[in-house]
Parts: C-alpha cells; structure tokens; sequence
C-alpha cells in the first residue's frame, strides 16, 4: 500500500475533471488559445511556477458598520475582472485495503489566474496544481464561451455543453461572493489598511464546492463544517478576499490498478483571491483546432 497518496492525487485531479465535465464531453485536439487585450494579442498557456499572493495588512479593532449599500453598489459595477487565487488543500488521508490501513498527509496547492466578463459570459482560468510531498506538477486551463466548457486535459481540449460545468466557476469566484454577502450583515469587522468584512458561511453553501475538490467517485459522502468567508475592500473597493472551510469525506474505490480500497479524507480548504484588474476588457476565444 506504500505510495498510494500519489495515484490518489491523481485519481482526485481526473475526479475534478470528470466533475467538471459531467459525461458529456467531447474531445478535440491540443490547441493554442489566444487571449487578448483589447486591439492587442497574446498567448496564453498555463502557468508553471506557482506564486504566492501575499495577505492584506489589518488590525483588529472596534469598527462601525461600514455602508454595506454603497460596497455592494461598488462591487455591481464589476461587470468583468482579472485575479489570481492561491488554494492549499491539506488532507489526512487513510486508506483500507486487505485489512491493512495506511494513514498520509497529503497537501495540494493550487495557482491560477482568470479571467471572468459577467456581461459576454465568458472566462479563462489558468491553473498549476503541485501536490506534496512528491510534488507532482498538473497544468489545467479552462476556456467558457456562454455555456460552452473548454477544458485542457493531457489528450487534448475536451468540450461540453453542460452549464454545470462551469458553474464553481461562477459560483465561487470572489466577486459573486461578495454580490451575495454583502446583502447580510458581517459576523465581524477588523479594520486598518485595508476593511475587512467576515461572515461565517453555512455548510451547505459549500458543499458543491467541497465535492468538485475531495470526492474520490460520485458515491462520496462529503461534510463541510466552519466555512468563512473573508471580503477585502480598499478605498471602497473590493480588491480581495478569503474563503476556507474543513471537510471529512469517505469513499468506497473499485480500481483496476489499486484494487478495493476505502478511502477517508480529513482535511481543510483555503483560497486567497487577489483581484488584479477591474472592468478590462479581455478577448476569450474557442480553442483552434
């Protein structure tokens, strides 16, 4: 059973994709993407060197209510943005195999930088995912044209019609995020640099996601528990945020390589988004095939 963390990386990230997917997919040959900048073209190809987003500066400290009005005025007026998010997944994972069990730690990190237009309902969505401790490298690009899924795999561009698709996507992106916290009030304020706003998310607003990242096959029973949700303004202005929550999951695995298995997942989610352009207009374009 030694060694098993690194086939279940694998297994979690071709899970994603099928997530993703749905099983309507279609392949069509490795193609170049463009994405450009208004009258100006550039290519555009997964990132391979992970970085790091570095945390707003604040100070914890009595705060009046800021005018929620006016940030979720401000926030609706982002009809398209660019960002790079940062994403560790952590998890305790123990495999039971032939009255055998084996307990790994096993930690996933996630760069990506997209691009999302609410107006055309299009998106592009860079991605490298590391895995530790072996430190297998996974590049994934993502392209959505209303509700049409591109999705870069290593067989080439697979495509579905299936709005589910891209629905994390548009979901959980930090600005839709604030479109709908915002209309509450924060469960704390801190204060300082930069205005910081918390709320404390329900389970079940995160268990979509929680299922696209740690369910193993369609059979996995997922719970999700201390969800939060972190919105970053600077000058009036959301510039960022935070969303992390815990999550157990367990699931019985018929594969011809590994065998029967039953896999049980302990572990946490944490996401820092960084947005890096507001209302510049981006060219996403269908992969050339």
């Amino acid at each position: 059973m030694k060694g098993y963390a690194i086939p279940l990386i694998a297994i979690l990230l071709i899970g994603f994709i099928g997530g993703c997917l749905g099983g309507n997919g279609e392949t069509t040959p490795t193609a170049t993407t463009s994405v450009h900048n208004t009258g100006s073209s550039q290519s555009f190809t997964p990132s391979t060197t992970p970085t790091t987003t570095s945390e707003p500066t604040t100070t914890t400290q009595t705060q009046k209510e800021p005018d929620r009005e006016e940030l979720l005025k401000s926030v609706s007026e982002i009809r398209r943005f660019t960002y790079t998010g940062n994403s560790t997944l952590r998890m305790v994972v123990t495999i039971e195999q032939d009255n055998a069990t084996e307990t790994d730690n096993v930690t996933l990190n996630i760069v990506e930088k997209g691009y999302i237009d609410y107006e055309s309902w299009s998106a592009w969505v860079n991605s490298t995912s590391v895995s530790l401790p072996d430190g297998a490298r996974t590049n994934t690009s993502m392209i959505v044209l209303n509700n049409v899924t591109y999705l870069s795999t290593m067989v080439g561009w697979v495509k579905t019609e299936d709005p589910a698709a891209s629905e994390v996507l548009w979901r959980y992106n930090i600005v839709s995020l604030a479109k709908e916290f915002l209309r509450k009030k924060p469960d704390s304020i801190e204060g300082g640099e930069v205005l910081r706003l918390v709320y404390l998310v329900p389970d079940y607003k995160l268990k979509d996601l929680a299922t696209v990242y740690f369910a193993v096959s369609p059979d996995t029973r997922i719970s999700v528990e201390k969800g939060k949700l972190e919105l970053y303004f600077r000058d009036g202005r959301l510039s960022g945020g935070r969303l992390l929550f815990t999550v157990s999951s367990e699931t019985h695995v018929d594969d011809p390589t590994l065998g029967e298995m039953t896999i049980t997942q302990s572990g946490s989610w944490e996401e820092t988004f960084e947005i890096t352009s507001i209302n510049e207009k981006r060219t996403v374009k269908a992969p050339i095939t």
